[in-house]
Parts: C-alpha cells; structure tokens; sequence
C-alpha cells in the first residue's frame, strides 16, 4: 500500500526497527490502511495486538467503563503483547504504543475526563521508565470538542484524534476543528449508530466532496474512513474509489480467532445470510441493558426472539416496550418476561435474547480465520501470497 495514502501517512510517525546491531532500520508500523473498530466485549487485547502485528490501526473500546484501573490494566495487557515496542533508551515526542483507545463521548462525558487524562499520561504502558499513551483517540456519539481540547492541551506531540461522524455536517465541522481522521459511518454499520443515517455509497461520496469544496488554501485534509457493512476486497476497492484512504471494520472482526466473543456467537455470525434482511436497527437492548443511551441513536443486531416480538407488537399496538421496565417483557413469548430473565440470558449466553451486533456485512463472512487473514483478504493479498 502506498505512502500517499492519506490514512497511512497521518501515522508515518510510528515505525519499529528491523535488522539487528548497526544493521538496524526504522520502517513504517502502519502499512494497512484497516482500522479495527472498538467493540466492547470483542476488541480485547489479543485482537488489537493482532491487527497492529499485521500492520492496521486497532481501536481498543473504552465503551461503559466504570473501573478505571481495570481499563488501564487492560491497556498494559494489550502492551505486551504488541511485537517491537521495547522502550527506548530516552524518551522522544514521537514514541506512542501502537493502537488508539476508543471513547463513548457522552458516557466519558457522564464520568468525567480522570481515564482520558491517565491514559494520556501513558499510565496504560509497562514501561516504568517512559510511559508512552497510545497514538490515537477515538470518539464517537456526542459532542468531542472538550476532549479534543484536552488531549491538544496534555497528549504528546503527534497524538491524533479520529471522530465518527454520520452527516455531511458533521464531517465538515470535525475538519473545521483540524481532527485528524474522520470517519464516516453508513447505516449499514453493526452496533451503534444515528437513527438517521444515509446508506454509506452516498453519504460517503457526498462527505468526500463537502470536505474538498470546504478546504481552504491553508488546510490539510483529513484522512477519511469508511465504516458500514464493509466484507470483502471488492468493497474496500468501492469506498477506496469514492474517496475513503481506508476502512473502520467491525463486524468481520468479531468471528476471527483472536477476538474474545463467545464461539457460539461467532458460528451463529458465521451462519447468518442476507445481512440486509436478517439485521435490524433498535433501541431495545440499550434499555434492556439499562444503558440511558441519548435520543437519535440506535444499534444494528441480528435478528432474533426478541426483535422479531417487538417487531410484531408494534406493529399491533405501537412502540411501546423500548420504554422502561415493560422491556424485559418480550423476553418471553407470553410477554410475561422480567428482568430476572434477563440476568438468566446474559448468564447463559443466549443470543436468541441476547444483542449480537452486526452489520449488514455479515452474510458476506463465510469462514472463521485469523485476524491476519481477514485483513489480507480485505487487502486481496492472501492471492500473492
């Protein structure tokens, strides 16, 4: 992959040295312009060292956090299992660890900015010597500017900020405030996202042009990413011609063999057909799972019991049991279900009640393989191997 990409060139600053002795040479870290997406309870350390081993740009979720110590143990876990990343002998302005950390803005909002603050300190490294933070921070679903702010004020020279966007509008404002990747999420994208969201083959283009018809003679334009229901190379060569440097991928991380997810749930991804039909948009696991997420948002999950009796009530009765307690209703049949079954479903891992986010990608995930893998075949490269 060429240096001109945009996306790989906003990381050229992060390189690892090859040879050995006085033979040793700095090459480039990121040299796969795919970005692991930050999905709780499937982005774990042994995922994100995978992606950054073969070259992409892995996002760990800092999602729901309520334990602060345990996110940044999880991020010195994540630190050791990354190749070539000894500390040097003095510290530099442009030592990072590899990965980016991934932020709910409105949930980092709601608890306040002490974890932002420590893992711009470094304080999520093992080195004891030259806490290095990570490269990159990502938010999402709110407003980021306070944060842009802090991590201008206390990140290292050469810390990056990459935000999620679902507008044109937004995408302009995000390059207003000279962030440096943005990503442009279509509604075909798993988990969260805006309830009201163009498919990603026209608002991309549309981001894509706002963006250059908005650039001054002064400005550098961001790198920007697609993210939404993308599989296979084809479709990387398609966003890659609307103007995208790169992916944010999600779902097709999910059945590889180093993320943590549950393998029941992997094979029923591995399973699912028509992505497009056998995927649904929903508020009703965010209450389910007593997360007070803000209106305008929704998350795309597999289709299952519990979707499919929400489906039919309203469209008996109207929206009623995405509000409040009479949720956990439609945990059962009879509409007799109560939280309790919902402990019991979590419990058991039962994803006929359980969310299994995905996007509409996911009918085109044949096979369980290694994360490696799965970015070669993005890249169609596993061919000249």
């Amino acid at each position: 992959m060429a240096i001109s990409n945009k996306f790989l060139q906003t990381f050229r600053h992060l390189t690892r040295a090859t040879g050995s002795g006085s033979l040793k040479t700095l090459v480039p870290r990121v040299t796969r312009p795919i970005v692991s997406a930050p999905m709780n309870g499937w982005s774990g350390p042994s995922l994100v060292a995978a992606v950054a081993n073969h070259g992409g740009m892995p996002i760990y979720p800092i999602g729901y956090y309520t334990d602060p110590a345990k996110i940044l143990q999880e991020l010195k876990n994540t630190a050791t299992l990354i190749h070539d990343v000894d500390p040097p002998t003095s510290p530099n302005n442009t030592d990072f660890l590899p990965y980016a950390v991934g932020f709910i803005t409105f949930w980092l909002e709601r608890q306040g900015p002490e974890l932002l603050l420590a893992i711009l300190r470094g304080e999520g490294d093992t080195s004891s010597s030259h806490k290095r933070p990570p490269a990159a921070y990502w938010f999402s679903f709110g407003d980021y500017r306070p944060y842009l702010a802090l991590v201008r004020e206390h990140g290292r020279p050469g810390s990056k900020v990459i935000v999620q966007v679902s507008t044109v509008q937004e995408a302009v404002e995000a390059q207003n405030d000279k962030v440096d990747v943005i990503v442009v999420q279509g509604t075909e994208a798993g988990g969260h996202g805006a309830q009201k969201v163009s498919p990603l083959m026209t608002l991309l283009p549309e981001v894509v042009h706002a963006l250059h018809e908005n650039k001054t003679s002064s400005q550098t334009l961001p790198a920007v990413l697609a993210a939404g229901g993308i599989s296979t190379a084809a479709q990387f060569k398609a966003v890659e011609s609307m103007g995208a440097s790169g992916v944010v991928i999600g779902t097709g991380f999910m059945p590889t063999d180093e993320s943590p997810g549950p393998q029941r749930a992997k094979d029923r991804l591995l399973k699912t057909l028509d992505g497009g039909v056998n995927t649904v948009r929903t508020r009703i696991f965010d209450d389910l799972r007593e997360f007070d997420w803000p209106e305008g948002y929704d998350g795309r999950v597999l289709r299952n019991l519990v979707t499919e009796r929400e489906a039919k009530y309203e469209q008996a009765h109207g929206p009623v049991f995405n509000k409040g307690a009479a949720s956990f209703k439609l945990l059962k049949e009879d509409h007799s279900g109560e939280k309790a079954d919902w402990v019991k479903a979590t419990a058991e891992q039962d994803y006929d009640l359980l969310p299994l986010w995905s996007g509409t990608g996911v009918g085109l995930l044949k096979k369980q393989m290694s994360a490696a893998a799965f970015m070669d075949l993005l890249l169609d490269e596993e061919k000249k191997q």
